[in-house]
């Protein structure tokens, strides 16, 4: 084991390196050896590099390494450094970092030292957040409180989505009533939207079912598109599926979404699975595939629209393709038009939608 001289020396060495990639290596890796048995030291010394890149690294790699046991006092250590030790968007870099780590130990001092940082420079507190989530899960009523009372700050809606997902995490129940009977609002909303989002990472059944008795129309929409794009990345048509069964009113922008997210990596499987569905549902999908097929195929997507029941959605998807195909192949898209089926009203009005028609 070296004396803390001897790593002192090593530190100078290492200052004294031309700067790049390979000193860059070397000096992270140094650092993160030091700090896992002395980071107070090893921080110290990362102070004193001269090169600005070395020192960020310097200083990241300790605090990577360091116990969460050390993230107070380093985070005080960072905080009395003199100004032209680092930017200030460095060093609030540095100490959201550490507060991470020390909010899993001590939320309430991390929340407490979180409130002493000039903040005016920080315009997101990724730290709030988890700080918020840490203490909820200790104390929800507290960690509400201290999120709440810093809601008009800038980029602090994070906090209040930490508070409520760790209480979500002490008391499903309690969490998501306190969701439900403020989700009235643009905050409130965003709010069920991040409870939805983290209730469906931990318990997909139940977020379905959560989202689904929501009592605000405009809450239960954006919640239930939130769950089906999540469902997506996952399993696009199960998402679609899914989406297709919802109620009338949150169906329709939900069942675009999850199509849309299909249809960009298999869009001939989302035409096979349309064929499956009837009522107002199918012409719902239909209206967001022939969107998707417009690019790669006009004439395959206005033989699709043709076949909606809806004459407000089957107009508007045709008013879609007729104006692009219109402006890309306008003697394809004439001909189409003259020789469908459609009325004569409808064949007249789209053939209007012509550049300089």
């Amino acid at each position: 084991m070296l004396s803390p001289q001897q790593l002192d020396e090593l530190a100078a060495q290492l200052k004294n390196l031309p700067a790049g990639k390979e000193t860059n290596a070397k000096v992270a890796a140094f650092f993160r050896a030091w700090a896992h048995f002395d980071s107070v030291a090893a921080l110290r010394a990362a102070a004193g590099f001269k090169i600005s890149e070395a020192k960020t690294i310097a200083v990241q790699s300790v605090i990577t390494s360091a116990d969460a046991t050390q993230a107070k006092a380093l985070a005080k250590q960072i905080q009395e450094w003199p100004a032209d030790i680092l930017t200030r968007e460095q060093r609030n870099g540095f100490l959201n970092s550490l507060l991470v780590k020390w909010s899993d130990l001590d939320p309430v001092g991390a929340a407490k030292f979180f409130d002493t940082m000039q903040m005016d420079a920080m315009r997101f507190h990724p730290a709030a957040s988890v700080i918020a989530q840490n203490w909820a899960a200790i104390d929800p009523s507290a960690a509400i409180e201290w999120a709440r009372a810093h809601g008009d700050t800038q980029g602090f809606q994070g906090a209040m989505n930490g508070a409520i997902n760790g209480w979500w995490s002490k008391d499903h129940a309690a969490a998501e009533q306190y969701v439900a009977t403020r989700a009235t609002d643009s905050t409130g909303r965003q709010m069920a939207a991040t409870l939805t989002s983290y209730i469906f990472s931990k318990d997909p059944e139940h977020a379905k079912e959560w989202v689904g008795k929501l009592p605000d129309l405009d809450t239960r929409r954006q919640a239930e598109h939130v769950l089906v794009i999540q469902m997506a990345v996952n399993d696009p048509q199960d998402a679609s599926e899914y989406a297709a069964t919802l109620p009338a009113d949150v169906r329709e922008a939900t069942l675009g979404g999850a199509i849309n997210y299909w249809a960009a990596s298999d869009l001939a499987a989302v035409g096979e699975w349309i064929k499956g569905l009837s009522g107002p549902a199918r012409d719902e999908a239909v209206a967001t595939y022939t969107y998707n097929l417009l690019r790669k195929d006009p004439n395959a997507a206005a033989a699709w629209a043709v076949t909606i029941s809806d004459p407000k959605i089957r107009d508007k998807s045709l008013n879609g393709i007729a104006t692009f195909w219109l402006n890309k192949d306008p003697a394809a898209a004439s001909v189409w038009i003259q020789n469908s089926n459609l009325p004569a009203a409808d064949k007249k009005r789209l053939l209007t939608l012509a550049p300089g028609g």
